[in-house]
């Protein structure tokens, strides 16, 4: 019994691991040591030391003296246990940042971090340290905080006289980021030294060394984080725009370029299908908004600002949506699936009649014609199109190409709301109109000598000319006067009624 017994032993002692790096938030609830008054002071301390401006020269030694004070606290206690240590490194981390997508503004943004606490701990030897879970709660913080040395290879390395294992030597680097260039880079005064080594001896003997690490370490990184890259790509979590706009996304790509785009164009088809399996079950229907207007009068303006608010609202119940600006040109050519869809200032002749009826059908979704290859379907949530010219007058022109017989009704029952952006006492208006059937009006194609005037959809005068007449039975139902903010809003809530599946409305109506 007592061989067994020396066996079990020898084999938890093999667990312990020699090289831990402990990463918390210096928040009370992440420590249990939080209960005890002295180790709550010492996490104020550290606040106060990193709101210090940043300018400020004392604010380095600030940070310095508190994260040697938890660092101690942290050691004492260890200690106190029976462990034993050969060095120990502690350093708050008060000015990193993480990049963040933001679907509103359509562009990364830099947040900050909160503070956290980086100690590196050297025990002595294996019968010297603990398993990570007694090491844990002698910390005080849950296992999944601590990153421990599993590996046994690479060469040791001098430093100050003493041969240290790679990994500790790569952990000593990490303190500062001297070898990750798209993190901050903190200055080695800033590390307290509890145990062992002097940091700034350390610094100064290795730094050139570690400078060296930086490409290795970049194409590492690259390789190891493409599998997670794309497999992001391909469960919407990183867009096109966010690769090109972020470096150390764009790194990765550069590396991977087909397999990425592969992943692109994957993740887009089955996002459209996956819309338009909804569109066909009932679950939504496509929202279409035509904007019309003077040149330079702000249509485009208002559709971005319009989109924007719809893509935020979307993301603010936790749905991710983005846009689709289309080109002039063979407009649905690099659409991936994409929620919406922007047709700025495009004419009615980019697309036949019939591709413009399949397009904004509400209900159906249909193949799209693109120059290379056909999209398998498309159902968009919201549809903006943006002329200069009302869109009777603009499907008119469309209806017109392809020879299509159907009725020039058959364009504007597919529009949810017109939006006509005029300027009174030198302030933008905004005149909203809901679509539906009305009763009978004549509409007469304009642009031949006329022979008399007759009203349109929004009550401005056509010409009558020896072209027929049409009959339409679809118009404005309802026409209110708006500034931006609150014709936004209003469409906001069409929108909202045409995707129920996604509680737009709240956001609509400004509770959130």
């Amino acid at each position: 019994m007592a061989l067994f017994s020396g066996v079990i032993t020898m084999a938890r002692k093999a667990n312990n691991p020699t090289l831990v790096m402990l990463v918390q938030q210096i928040k009370a609830e992440c420590w249990q040591h939080s209960r005890d008054p002295a180790f709550a002071d010492l996490l104020e301390q550290a606040h106060a030391a990193n709101c210090l401006p940043k300018g400020d020269p004392t604010r380095v030694d600030a940070l310095r003296r508190s994260a040697a004070a938890i660092s101690e606290y942290l050691v004492a206690r260890l200690e106190a246990d029976g462990r034993e240590l050969d060095d120990a490194h502690g350093i708050l981390h008060g000015d990193d940042t993480q990049p963040g997508w933001d679907d509103a503004t359509g562009s990364m943004v830099e947040r900050p971090k909160f503070l956290h606490l980086h100690l590196l701990l050297k025990f002595k030897g294996r019968e010297a340290s603990a398993a990570v879970e007694k090491l844990a709660q002698l910390l005080g913080v849950e296992v999944q905080y601590l990153e421990w040395d599993k590996s046994r290879g690479g060469a040791p390395v001098e430093v100050c006289g003493k041969k240290i294992s790679q990994q500790h030597d790569n952990g000593l680097a990490y303190l500062t980021h001297v070898k990750f260039t798209d993190k901050f880079q903190y200055p080695p005064e800033q590390v307290a030294s509890a145990r062992g080594l002097d940091y700034k001896q350390v610094s100064r003997e290795r730094h050139a060394a570690w400078l060296k690490g930086r490409a290795h370490i970049k194409t590492k990184r690259a390789k190891l984080e493409f599998e997670v890259f794309r497999e992001m790509v391909l469960q919407g979590e990183v867009t096109r725009d966010q690769i090109m706009l972020t470096d150390e996304l764009f790194d990765v790509y550069s590396r991977h370029q087909r397999e990425i785009d592969d992943a692109l164009s994957a993740y887009g088809q089955r996002r459209a299908y996956r819309a338009a399996a909804k569109l066909r079950a009932g679950e939504f229907s496509t929202h279409v908004v035509y904007v019309h207007g003077d040149a330079g009068i702000g249509k485009t303006r208002f559709a971005t600002d319009l989109i924007t608010a719809a893509i935020k609202a979307a993301n603010g119940q936790g749905v991710r949506w983005q846009a689709y600006r289309a080109a002039t040109g063979n407009p649905l050519d690099d659409w991936r699936g994409e929620e919406v869809i922007l047709l700025d200032d495009l004419r009615a002749s980019a697309m036949d009649a019939n591709d413009w009826l399949l397009l904004l059908d509400p209900y159906n979704a249909s193949p799209a014609k693109a120059r290379y290859k056909n999209k398998g379907e498309v159902a968009p949530r919201l549809i903006v199109i943006t002329a200069t010219i009302e869109p009777v007058e603009f499907f008119f022109y469309a209806r017109q190409k392809g020879n299509v017989d159907e009725a020039l009704d058959q364009f504007i029952r597919r529009l949810a709301s017109v939006v006509e952006v005029f300027r009174a006492d030198d302030i933008n208006r905004y005149l909203v109109q809901h679509i539906g059937k009305i009763d009978p009006y004549e509409w007469h194609p304009c642009g031949l000598p006329a022979a008399a005037h007759t009203p349109g959809v929004n009550g401005n005068s056509y010409h009558q000319h020896v072209a027929p007449p049409r009959e339409l039975t679809y118009g404005p139902e309802t026409s209110v006067v708006h500034d931006a903010v609150s014709a936004v809003v209003e469409l906001l809530t069409g929108l909202a009624a045409r995707s129920p599946d996604v509680p737009l409305s709240l956001v609509a109506g400004g509770a959130a």
